[in-house]
């Protein structure tokens, strides 16, 4: 468990930085309309305990909300009004009202809360707790948790399917992928993938999820009506975020200081792009939009903007310090 033993060493790095300091406030996805549409970008950033609200259009960061410790994966509502974090070392969520920019609540869940990701019909929040081995079902509306759901080891990554039917955890301590019944709240099977499992992304269409291995180097793809997988695709050292979209998958590599595009159709790597230097940059997670791709780059505290049709990226925006999830959501 990696990463989480480094995030255990950032908060202590954190605290040296910081200490006598008072701290004040001011990332398939989602979908984004790039420079046409008004979107937002939602960013954590875990030495700051902050979340970048990010405008699509003007390419800047226009709010930082703080939230909790060491907040890490992050999931909006489909309609764009409420924006959760996943505060790894509060072991909660923060719940972030998109108009106000404010936390109305922190709902707590299991031991360190790594990622999280929102039901389609938005009534739901599903929470990966990478300390304890379960997945936390947060009722949006009572602002509470209604069940947790056992799963495999260290899940580190979730997704829910384009229907809301199931949810899937990246299960790094076990090298799987456990799948879960959203309306029978239980696990219903258990697919082996490659070594150290941290992401997964499902199809817009629901029929593939994606499943980034990081000790591995690779991606494997899961038939997800057959609950197995179909391909595995090589994309370098220390794969770690993923996302789906209509036609591509994109994969950060930590290691490689590069974005993978895998053609969902041949489920090979179509191009490779450059984003920064390697053991510096720290790609490490990524949204697909409509009009652009955006990977948080670690190590440098900013996010690159990927012009999907051309595969280069056209701008990076600055935000906080050692930033970790990503969420792209309508503008409210």
């Amino acid at each position: 468990m990696r990463h989480l033993a480094r995030e255990t060493l950032i908060a202590l790095c954190f605290l040296v930085l910081v200490a006598g300091l008072a701290v004040t406030g001011g990332a398939v996805r989602a979908a984004d309309g790039g420079r046409g549409a008004l979107s937002l970008i939602y960013v954590t950033n875990q030495f700051d305990g902050t979340l970048s609200v990010l405008d699509t259009r003007a390419r800047k960061v226009i709010a930082t909300v703080p939230v909790g410790r060491a907040p890490s994966g992050v999931a909006v509502s489909p309609n764009g009004d409420m924006v959760y974090v996943a505060d790894q070392h509060s072991r909660d969520v923060s719940m972030v009202d998109a108009r106000t920019r404010r936390v109305v609540a922190a709902v707590p869940v299991g031991g360190a809360p790594t990622d999280v990701a929102v039901s389609p019909d938005g009534r739901f929040a599903y929470v990966a707790n990478g300390g304890s081995n379960s997945v936390s079902v947060i009722d949006t509306s009572a602002r509470r948790v209604t069940a947790t759901v056992p799963t495999g080891s260290e899940p580190v990554g979730v997704a829910v399917s384009p229907d809301g039917h199931m949810a899937y955890t990246a299960d790094e301590g076990s090298n799987s992928v456990s799948v879960i019944d959203t309306r029978a709240r239980r696990l219903v099977a258990t697919v082996p993938v490659g070594a150290g499992p941290v992401s997964v992304a499902v199809t817009p269409d629901g029929r593939s999820g994606y499943v980034a291995n990081e000790a591995a180097g690779n991606v494997s793809v899961i038939d997800t009506s057959a609950r197995r997988v179909t391909a595995t695709v090589p994309v370098g050292q220390g794969p770690f975020g993923v996302a789906a979209g209509r036609t591509h998958a994109y994969v950060a590599g930590l290691g490689t200081a590069t974005v993978s595009v895998v053609d969902t159709r041949t489920r090979r790597v179509v191009a490779t792009i450059k984003d920064g230097t390697p053991g510096t940059t720290d790609p490490f997670a990524v949204a697909v939009g409509q009009d652009a791709v955006y990977v948080v780059n670690q190590g440098d505290g900013d996010v690159s903007v990927i012009d999907p049709r051309t595969n280069k990226i056209v701008a990076t925006i600055p935000v906080g310090s050692n930033p970790y999830g990503i969420a792209v959501g309508p503008a409210r």
